[in-house]
């Protein structure tokens, strides 16, 4: 027999074969669903809900001896039988069977409602424990609030160190007194506060007056350094600029400051912080504004223990505790040793601190791993009408883990198997976690894991970009020839090379604004946010190809240019040669934090189109390369901070809710990114400080227009690749109860939360 003949006969054998096992699966449903009833027959109809919601649940089997029905949308049901007594068995996915006996005697219809329970979840190992484990893609970068500037951090501080001024519980807009018990404004430039007694540092360390002056002043003193000793770059700005309009102290206003005794000295006159009595302080203002309260419910404003501070900073740096502290504490004398300084035992403190109020101190850091371990602090006085603590009778988490895990997949198994409480999500990865057609129909995100629970989404106060980079520099400091970014041309090509409205929508899932400027929704003042404003580039590969073609052919450099590094001062020539080609290859490095999923996707595909087009405009991909590179998210601040990174995937979510949170730390020459960026537009440094003039005179309209103006300009020069305006959403375990989040820094507070069966 042939091959074809063989194969013809193997073909009619398998549709025999299919024949007969379809014959027998329909004689087996025939006598599994039975015919329908003959002679009198009874209905028996109801409603199915779970039994702790009331909610009505679809989908749930009802069987009665071989009679069957599935309850709809609603949640109802209705089953024929023949006259005779039944036992329902209602069954519904992850709830336990129920079972109800109904004697259907008359043709007549019966009703037999159910309330069903959920099948009762394995306890996860972290419950037993009592302890909370988060894993994210990030890791920290600093944790002493004086130095830190990363939104990561400020989710571990916010446990541990606690401000004058916090808000409502979920509340964005319903600010509080927190350590303060109450305010009051004595005249446009001048307010008291009045502080909560018998509060107790973590380490026994009374809070008082002298720990708000010592706190406060500490953050001055240090200047906004970093833990690099970048200087002007960290969150110390924002209560500097209450007392130094003119910027004749502080470093992020102008100054140029000695940082010896004398200098220390005359900030300490400043009298920023004066004591009333050992309950109550004062503020005093140079000039009038709008930003005070919110400023002061920052962590940047946190008040910490005065003597585990110099304690352990004194044994940090080695200084002479003994001659120096002894027989008491010398506040002044620490603060002589910190002026301008920014590294600390509180940036890592691996073996922990005790030097906040919070419900939680930190027991250990690990700088290899980047576990922090936080403990619950017992003596804790549980916020304003203890609306920090647990309700009465439920037992507060006494573990805090927060684990580096780069792995999204290795999270999210970790997540399913009940090792981790809650974990990060990027927006590429959400549809791992909730169902597509309801988020995408319905605009919720229902979880499609048991036991888990995805809440959001909740709107922020937010923006991400790409932050172009000039007068990058070698490890050792010295000036990099090679300056890309420096040359716009560059910049505009790199913002024309992908669809950023194509990828909003299918890479992070809609679930952000496209923002046309820096400025997202909601900023106060009405009108700050202004969608008119509008990029100058938009997706256009012809543009980006003819760009580069441009900079290929006519390289700059700053013998035939003008060219000025960051303090202002004339490049020579020679110094910058941004040749590419065959015989000057290149590399342009876009740096993205690691487990930022969403992020890796969008640049990868920008850098993909990059190449293509540099490939063919040089010959040899070598001739100029765009790379993304991926690194811890601490990491690259850290690089982006000491100005030796080309570019970086950059974000902001609003200190506080003011406009001039937005100009000052994205525009102003000493500002946190262009500080970082080592941009300096005179023009924009103008209208900075007219924003603040209207700002002190409550002339919000002329607040408004500046605010027009900078972002106009930064549009034009493409200081930024503006993306999107984010919202945030928290994928946690359905055991972890009263939860709640507060949208101002997109932070669920834990320290209220306990956990009980779903």
């Amino acid at each position: 027999m042939n091959m074809k003949g063989i194969a013809r006969n193997i073909m009619i054998l398998i549709s025999a074969v299919i024949i007969l096992a379809a014959g027998l699966v329909g004689t087996v449903a025939y006598f599994i669903t039975l015919p329908p009833p003959a002679g009198p027959v009874a209905m028996i109809t109801g409603v199915i809900k779970d039994s702790a919601t009331n909610v009505t649940i679809s989908g749930a089997t009802v069987a009665a001896d071989g009679y069957v029905a599935t309850s709809g949308p609603d949640g109802n049901y209705s089953l024929a039988v023949p006259l005779g007594t039944y036992t329902l068995a209602i069954t519904a996915a992850g709830y336990q069977t129920y079972s109800t006996t109904v004697s259907a005697t008359d043709a007549q219809t019966y009703t037999a409602n159910a309330l069903i329970t959920k099948t009762p979840l394995p306890t996860p190992t972290f419950v037993t424990e009592n302890k909370l484990v988060y894993e994210a893609g990030a890791t920290f970068q600093w944790l002493d609030p004086h130095v830190s500037y990363y939104q990561y951090d400020y989710w571990i501080l916010w446990h541990s160190v606690e401000t004058l001024m916090w808000y409502n519980k979920s509340s964005a807009t319903d600010l509080i007194p927190w350590l303060a018990s109450s305010w009051t404004m004595v005249n446009e430039t001048t307010y008291d506060f009045a502080l909560r007694q018998g509060i107790t540092f973590q380490d026994g360390t009374p809070f008082n007056a002298t720990a708000v002056w010592f706190s406060l002043n500490r953050l001055f003193v240090m200047d906004g350094t970093s833990g690099t000793g970048v200087r002007g770059s960290q969150a110390a700005w924002m209560v500097q600029q209450l007392v130094d309009p003119d910027g004749d102290y502080f470093t992020a206003l102008g100054a140029d400051p000695s940082y010896d005794e004398d200098w220390v000295k005359s900030v300490l006159d400043l009298n920023f912080v004066e004591i009333i009595d050992n309950y109550t302080i004062r503020l005093n203002l140079a000039t009038p504004t709008s930003q005070l309260l919110v400023i002061l419910a920052g962590t940047w404003a946190g008040i910490v223990s005065p003597t585990e501070t110099i304690t352990k900073d004194y044994a940090y740096h080695a200084w002479n505790f003994a001659a120096e502290q002894q027989p008491q504490y010398n506040l002044t004398k620490y603060l002589v040793h910190m002026a301008g300084v920014g590294d600390t035992y509180f940036n890592l403190p691996e073996t922990g601190w005790k030097f906040g109020t919070g419900a939680y101190y930190v027991e250990s850091v690990d700088t290899s791993t980047y576990k922090i371990v936080l403990k619950a602090y017992n003596n804790y006085w549980g916020g304003p009408g203890n609306m920090n603590l647990p309700p009465t009778g439920k037992t507060r988490i006494a573990t805090i883990e927060y684990i580096y895990t780069a792995s999204f997949a290795t999270r999210l198994l970790n997540l399913r198997q009940g090792a981790s409480t809650a974990i990060a999500v990027s927006e590429t990865d959400i549809y791992s976690v909730v169902d597509r057609d309801t988020w995408l129909d319905q605009g919720i995100l229902q979880s499609i894991i048991a036991g888990v629970t995805v809440h959001g989404v909740v709107p922020t106060l937010n923006t991400w970009w790409i932050d172009f980079n000039t007068n990058v520099t070698n490890v050792d400091g010295s000036y990099k020839s090679w300056q890309p970014f420096s040359d716009w041309r560059i910049r505009m090509a790199v913002a024309c090379a992908v669809n950023m409205t194509h990828m909003n929508i299918y890479v992070n899932n809609r679930l952000s604004i496209l923002a046309n400027n820096i400025v997202p929704p909601g900023t106060f003042p009405e009108g700050s946010y202004n969608p008119s404003i509008t990029p100058t580039f938009s997706f256009n590969l012809t543009r980006t190809r003819e760009l580069l073609e441009d900079a290929y052919a006519n390289p700059l450099n700053s013998t035939d240019y003008d060219m000025y590094f960051y303090n202002g001062t004339e490049i020579p020539a020679g110094v910058v040669d941004n040749r590419f080609g065959t015989a000057y290859p290149k590399v342009v490095e876009i740096y993205v934090q690691s487990g930022a999923n969403t992020f890796q996707q969008v640049l990868t595909t920008l850098t993909d189109n990059l190449n293509l087009i540099t490939r063919s405009i040089t010959g040899t991909r070598s001739g100029l390369e765009f790379r993304v590179v991926i690194v811890p998210g601490g990491q690259q601040y850290t690089l982006a901070s000491r100005h030796q990174i080309d570019g970086y995937m950059g974000g902001w979510i609003a200190d506080y809710n003011h406009v001039l949170n937005w100009l000052m730390p994205m525009y102003y020459s000493r500002g946190t990114y262009p500080s970082w960026n080592l941009w300096n537009v005179t023009g924009l440094d103008d209208l900075y400080d007219q924003a603040v003039a209207a700002d002190e005179e409550g002339n919000f309209t002329r607040l408004v227009e500046i605010s027009n103006q900078m972002n106009t300009i930064a549009n034009e020069l493409v200081m930024y690749m503006v993306w999107w305006h984010d919202t945030e959403y928290f994928t946690r375990s359905s055991w972890l109860k009263g939860w709640y989040v507060n949208p101002v820094y997109g932070v669920d507070l834990w320290s209220a939360m306990y956990y009980e069966q779903p």
